[in-house]
């Protein structure tokens, strides 16, 4: 007998099982097949982020369940943190300054880093690179990020008004930087991340504008050009003075996948260089959740559920879990409804646990408009979040709300 049941009211002795639900309707159902022999388990599946599961009742074990102690039924649903299984980096690194203060002068950057990365892509069209400029806006980026990085996290996530093309690139450098920093790297790791992410699709550079903003299908001919773009930025970044190794790689590395699936070489697992798995992650994310000449955007939090869906084969498990885990399953701006029906927008992940993000409510269970306060779901509520509301459809101004 199949029961479809909240993450939290797992006890060791059931036995999870796969419904056949496919991972796009459902990306925060856990569907591998695993018994539960301890508390420790329920604890790593809650961790990841995950808030249902299938048990089959007629595999459980009663016995094994007999054993499990009030003491974890309390650990289990109180607000307290859980343990990650993947530990975040040093925490000096995160929200020295509050996010709406921060916000302000990260916007502003964002619209300047958009316009550099135009100037740089036009230099490359022509042959030349300025990495003396784009190191400049990269140590702005990485600064802001350090103050708080939610900001420019946030910027990134939601989407601009700039065109993809370049707007695309600094969206890519904020999430590898964001990710370096996360994880304690120093700062010339950072740098070298925050670089890769804004060179990585340079070799677009070198093909024909009206072909990369085209709003109709691609011919065959058009599918093979673009293939070709990370060996151009290959051959590009590898003869141009000041661009390191790391960033060479991040560039021709990005489309490659875990499974050998990708291009433009076929590599596989260990092959992909760390930095080269996790530009593919941050271009990835980014071009499914930002508006393109010919595809709508897809909700970040969905996103972040398509790509969890992939892992073990375009992405490498354990630095997609860390990926996800800097954004939160619910990422900065998103509008969320609560259990109890009250309405807000997050505002801060929290990589301990990517379930429970802090969240500014705004609006009551019946639609009314409240005095807006911040909350951390992990520490001063018990309801947790029911489901991720497009913007436009929730009543409730994301970029009003966080104070831009």
């Amino acid at each position: 007998m199949l029961k479809n049941i909240h993450v939290t009211d797992l006890k060791p002795g059931m036995r999870i099982v796969n419904p056949g639900i496919d991972g796009r309707m459902r990306p925060y159902l856990y569907a591998s097949e695993r018994f539960i022999d301890s508390e420790n388990t329920v604890r790593q599946i809650l961790a990841q982020g995950y808030r249902e599961v299938y048990v089959d009742l007629a595999l459980s074990d009663s016995r094994v369940a007999a054993r499990y102690s009030r003491e974890t039924e309390r650990l289990l649903h109180s607000s307290a943190p859980l343990a990650p299984a993947v530990a975040p980096g040093p925490k000096s690194a995160r929200r020295r300054v509050a996010l709406k203060e921060e916000l302000r002068h990260a916007a502003r950057l964002y619209d300047k880093a958009v316009l550099c990365a135009r100037r740089l892509m036009t230099s490359a069209s022509l042959g030349a690179l300025r990495a003396d400029l784009a190191a400049e806006i990269t140590d702005e980026l990485i600064d802001s990020l350090q103050r708080n990085p939610d900001a420019l996290l946030c910027l990134a996530s939601m989407g601009q008004q700039a065109p993809y093309a370049y707007a695309h690139g600094v969206n890519v450098a904020v999430l590898m930087a964001a990710f370096a920093l996360e994880s304690g790297f120093d700062r010339d790791s950072v740098m070298a991340h925050g670089l890769a992410g804004l060179f990585h699709d340079f070799g677009k550079a070198m093909l024909p504008l009206p072909m990369l903003n085209a709003r109709r299908k691609l011919s065959l001919t058009e599918h093979k050009l673009i293939r070709l773009h990370p060996m151009l930025a290959h051959e590009f970044l590898s003869t141009s003075p000041g661009v390191g190794e790391e960033v060479v790689r991040a560039a021709l590395e990005h489309h490659e996948r875990y499974d050998g699936s990708g291009y433009p070489r076929g590599l596989s697992g260990g092959e992909i260089s760390e930095i080269g798995q996790l530009a593919g992650m941050a271009d990835t994310y980014d071009a499914l959740s930002s508006l393109r000449p010919f595809q709508r955007p897809v909700d970040p939090h969905k996103t972040l559920g398509l790509m969890y869906r992939m892992r073990n084969k375009a992405f490498e498990p354990l630095l997609l879990e860390k990926f996800v885990r800097l954004l939160g399953v619910y990422p900065v701006g998103s509008v969320v409804e609560l259990e109890d029906g009250y309405r807000g927008v997050v505002s801060a992940a929290n990589p301990a646990n990517p379930a429970k993000p802090s969240v500014i409510l705004v609006l009551d269970p019946q639609g009314k408009a409240m005095r807006m306060h911040e909350f951390d779901l992990a520490k001063d509520m018990v309801a947790g979040i029911a489901r991720c509301i497009p913007a436009e459809l929730s009543g409730i101004d994301p970029r009003l709300t966080l104070g831009l």
